[in-house]
């Protein structure tokens, strides 16, 4: 029987510091190194989130939610500590100090019944031997941390089940430089080269039982595992596996050249921020792999300007997503360029997950289903994506010689969002006065349907303009947003969204047109473009609507 991670008060000493600027540090003495769980209570009412940090490393961020009938509230964090001393440094945006009134830390126990080392020691073994191949036979394996090392396949036998034990306790956490926060997954590798994770078997990350983030809590992702991470490593091969289920991301890859993912199936379906591929990566293939993801199903990132993602074709896939089915960013801080995706297909989701915290984010209540009952947009229809293609540059990087050829879409509010704005409100936002790019995408033979009235959109900022936009042979069948609906969307002007996230539903209302809306691009080429109404609607908006100065275009 599985025996539940444990809490242990562990002997620790705090003196609280010198504290300005809306910050509050603490000194803790740990007789061992290892993960901590920390509390801090908050009798303010004027702090709104709380920023931790441990010995320089971010821990975490949380947004302090709304306390009614008290000022006090309680924090809690998991983090990493070094045996001796520890500076634990607590902020807020506030200037202010945080009224803190009681900080509390525990050592977190690992789970019972554990593989972890059983398999890390094959894993090393192989390695020592100079590489080879360590198989996992059929049956159920829970495991922490598995680290691969340079030349080691880890194969997955059929009716192999890789399971990720639930809490941090169970696994290695890495702070990397080109990386924002912290980061562990069920299988992992730092640094290596010639490795593989193959077979028929699964990799299951038992999201459903990790904590959901509250609805004012932020997305906490450091205090999640994903399923499987990669970083500053080459050569790395991904053929055959089921991944199901983590409690974060599905499969990142971190400044990884030289990459193959064939017939690789993800199926993410159990917590928030439940990515398929987040990719960060060079010369790489993606053959015949299907993702199933509540969130971003292939998104392609970039958080190391020194790296550039380059020279990657996804072709013969299948993306279906509650988010995003094929996208470029939120994270663009350096170069993406040369991405191709050919013969592939965007799709709705199979299933949703259902809710199993008290309260959650957007409003679904335990029981519901999460994003089938979402209520965080004002047309979120039941069940659909938010967009299928989507290229956007928010951070100050550049996005060129995009090609999206033979599409086929549908299941999305939005089937083409091209966005280029400047983020802000993050520790490395852009610069102002910044300038940087999207230019020279082409999205070709593009057939299918919008699940929603939204429209497609495509819009620069002034240090982001969009240009050399080539659309040819696009048939999309829209959603009539009926008369008067269509009318109030005509009447009034488009919000000024250039520092918000970026979404496709970001205008928070339905744009002018019931197809295209176009924005301060340079450069729009169009041959056999399409954009008509679902036999019955109605709907008063154009086709496409270029806003000023950019009226009189045509398509």
């Amino acid at each position: 029987m599985k025996k539940k991670a444990s809490v242990v008060l562990t002997a620790f000493v705090f003196a609280e510091l010198a504290v300005a600027g809306g910050a509050a540090e603490f000194r803790v003495v740990r007789n061992e190194a290892g993960l901590a769980r920390l509390s801090f209570t908050c009798s303010s009412p004027r702090v709104t989130r709380f920023d931790v940090d441990v010995n320089g490393v971010w821990s975490g961020s949380v947004a302090v939610p709304p306390r009614r009938g008290t000022n006090s509230c309680e924090i809690v964090f998991d983090a990493v500590m070094r045996k001796g001393v520890n500076v634990v440094c607590a902020r807020n945006g506030e200037p202010v100090l945080p009224e803190i009134c009681a900080f509390r830390a525990w050592t977190v126990c690992p789970s019972r019944d554990l593989e972890t080392d059983r398999w890390q020691a094959a894993i090393d073994a192989a390695a020592n031997a100079g590489g080879g191949r360590v198989a996992i036979p059929a049956g159920r394996h829970l495991v922490g941390c598995l680290e691969l090392r340079s030349n080691v396949e880890l194969h997955l036998e059929k009716g192999a089940v890789l399971e990720g034990a639930v809490g941090l306790e169970n696994y290695r956490i890495w702070s990397l430089p080109c990386s924002e926060g912290t980061w562990s997954a069920i299988v992992a590798g730092i640094g290596v080269t010639n490795v593989a994770i193959t077979g028929c078997g699964e990799i299951f990350g038992n999201g459903g039982a990790w904590p959901l983030p509250g609805r004012s809590s932020g997305n906490q992702e450091g205090l999640r595992a994903r399923g499987i991470f990669f970083a500053d490593s080459k050569h790395v091969r991904l053929e055959d596996f089921l991944l199901r289920d983590t409690a974060c991301w599905g499969c990142v890859f971190k400044c990884v050249d030289g990459l193959v993912a064939r017939r690789v199936r993800i199926d993410n379906h159990s917590n928030y921020n439940n990515d398929g591929f987040d990719i960060e990566a060079s010369n790489a293939l993606f053959e015949s792999c299907d993702v199933d993801a509540s969130d971003d199903a292939f998104v392609f990132k970039s958080n190391n300007a020194g790296f550039v993602v380059e020279n990657v074709l996804v072709t013969n896939c299948v993306a279906r997503s509650h988010c995003n089915a094929y996208k470029f960013g939120t994270a663009s801080h350096g170069t993406m360029r040369k991405v191709k995706f050919i013969d592939c297909e965007a799709c709705p989701p199979r299933r949703d997950f259902t809710v199993k915290t008290e309260k959650s984010l957007h409003g679904a209540a335990k029981g519901e289903p999460f994003w089938s009952r979402r209520r965080g947009y004002d047309f979120y229809p039941n069940g659909s994506g938010i967009a299928s293609l989507v290229v956007e540059c928010v951070d100050g990087g550049a996005v060129e010689d995009i090609l999206f050829e033979n599409i086929r879409v549908s299941g999305a509010m939005v089937p083409l969002f091209i966005r280029g704005g400047t983020r802000s409100g993050r520790h490395n936002a852009v610069p102002p006065g910044t300038s940087y790019f999207i230019r020279n995408v082409t999205m070709r033979n593009i057939r299918g349907e919008a699940a929603d009235w939204t429209a497609s959109s495509i819009s620069g900022v002034e240090g982001c303009r969009v240009s050399d936009i080539t659309l040819e042979n696009i048939d999309i069948v829209c959603r009539g947003a009926g008369k008067e609906r269509s009318l109030d969307a005509m009447s009034r002007p488009v919000p000024d969204v250039s520092h918000a996230y970026p979404e496709a539903t970001m205008f928070r209302h339905i744009l002018p047109a019931y197809g295209l809306y176009v924005d301060r691009v340079d450069g729009l080429k169009a041959n056999n473009v399409s954009f008509r109404l679902r036999t019955g609607d109605v709907d008063s908006r154009p086709p496409v609507f270029f806003a000023p100065p950019m009226a009189g275009c045509a398509l």
